[in-house]
């Protein structure tokens, strides 16, 4: 069962590298690449405190201003059956892409204002 937070209002900036300021994409994090192939900036790295029975990927409804991801990297091991929805608009509105499956994946550009998870 997953376990999401309160929403937050800025993408997170908890996979900081202090050296520079610049999001890196760390072990069990979600994250939202500015290129495909997980390449280019991190435009988002969110921890999704995987563990053995759940996660806790907090809902973020509104990213402002909206990044256009090309790739992502997904913690989210297959086993427990959710998506993550990234909408275009914040508040969960407008149009909709979908990730699922634990893994690296590629997206089109399309903006991202808020995601969620769901699961079941």
């Amino acid at each position: 069962m997953a376990t999401v937070g309160l929403a937050a209002t800025t993408a997170s900036t908890a996979g900081a590298d202090p050296a520079n300021g610049e999001l890196t994409c760390e072990k069990g994090y979600f994250c939202l690449f500015e290129g495909p192939h997980q390449s280019g900036r991190v435009l988002l790295a969110e921890d999704a405190h995987v563990t053995k029975t759940g996660f806790g990927l907090r809902e973020l409804d509104d990213l402002g201003p909206a990044v256009r991801p090309k790739s992502v990297r997904n913690p989210i091991p297959d086993g427990f059956g959710c998506i993550v929805r990234l909408n275009d608009r914040p508040h969960f509105a407008g149009d909709e892409q979908e990730v699922s499956g634990f893994g690296d994946h590629e997206l089109d550009g399309r903006p991202v204002g808020s995601l969620t998870s769901d699961c079941g």
